[in-house]
């Protein structure tokens, strides 16, 4: 009896003192971390949240790149923060690729994160130097023919391993040339570094319509809303192919349940404001905030599945 009546004082006094974690959250800045270098696809997004999160929770939201290890850098430094709130982290889709292609990390992608929302899903874009290759078809050809030697944002991120799908499905010889980040991996295409990229919209639909760069193929299942006229690998060279990558908002496990309500509510609010969404769709990516379960749950599913692509595509795990 004793037991119950302390077990049931426990229910009630955590019920009482819960939501005083979010009472005057945030009273300080609040760090967004990401695992990429500055002007890159996560870099992009998170300073385009940053501003009305700040603005509706009143408080600084302060992007912070710390680039390395195809982001998980970033990823560990998120990971061994204080689950209080004020380090947060631009999730993307190489997180789930992280832990399916690492034994070696300091963290687990799914357990020692909380999940606040998704902000938006996007394919990747295969791009090329003006003129070098008349299509995606003439691409694979010259693979096959010699070497062509391609730039991703790192190792292990979802470009490399959509990149080592491509080339595993189409039979080419592609040499891959990591780099740290989309930023990155484009300052070496037009360089003359690499000959192709696979890259998220951010860092090359502005640069495909100013000329600098060719669009040869979309990672989507079907031609995709802001590029129509850019074909599938699966209607080309890769008959099936179909990836997508997505970007999300987190932070250390042992966020708070009521911080974490707050934090998904002004992210949303963000993600679906006119000025976000608008800015979101024009680089490359369709807008669409999930609950934290929700998220937790995709992010998982992906882990899951590009397990399964690296068995399929032969790639070693670290």
């Amino acid at each position: 009896m004793i037991k119950k009546m302390l077990t049931g004082l426990a229910v009630v006094l955590a019920s009482a003192t819960a939501p005083a974690w979010a009472e005057g959250y945030p009273d300080h800045p609040v760090r967004i971390i990401h695992g990429f270098g500055p002007g890159g696809n996560a870099d992009t997004v998170a300073r385009l949240i940053a501003e009305p999160m700040s603005l509706e929770l009143g408080q600084p939201f302060v992007v912070e790149p710390k680039p390395g290890a195809g982001g998980n850098v970033g990823s560990d430094f998120v990971a061994h923060s204080d689950p209080a709130g004020y380090t947060l982290q631009l999730m993307v889709g190489g997180h789930s690729v992280s832990g399916a292609l690492y034994r070696s990390l300091n963290f687990d992608a799914v357990e020692d994160f909380t999940f606040i929302t998704r902000i938006s899903f996007f394919p990747f874009f295969i791009a090329a130097r003006p003129g070098a290759y008349e299509n995606v078809e003439a691409l694979v050809a010259a693979a096959k023919d010699g070497r062509v030697k391609w730039g991703s944002a790192g190792v292990g991120t979802t470009q490399h391993l959509t990149g080592e799908l491509m080339a595993k499905t189409t039979g080419g010889n592609f040499l891959h040339i990591p780099y740290k980040g989309d930023a990155g991996a484009l300052a070496a295409l037009l360089g003359g570094e690499v000959d192709m990229i696979v890259s998220a919209g951010t860092s090359v639909l502005s640069q495909a319509a100013s000329g600098e760069v060719d669009l040869l193929a979309v990672s989507w299942d079907r031609p995709w809303p802001t590029t129509p006229d850019v074909p599938t690998l699966g209607d080309t060279v890769a008959p099936g192919f179909n990836v997508f990558s997505w970007l999300g908002l987190g932070a250390p496990a042992g966020l708070p349940a009521d911080i974490t309500a707050k934090l998904h509510d002004a992210a949303v609010k963000a993600i679906e404001s006119e000025a976000v969404s608008t800015q979101l769709t024009a680089l490359g990516g369709v807008p669409s905030p999930q609950s934290p379960e929700e998220f937790r749950d995709m992010v998982a599913g992906q882990v899951k599945t590009w397990n399964e692509v690296i068995d399929s595509v032969g790639i070693e795990r670290k």
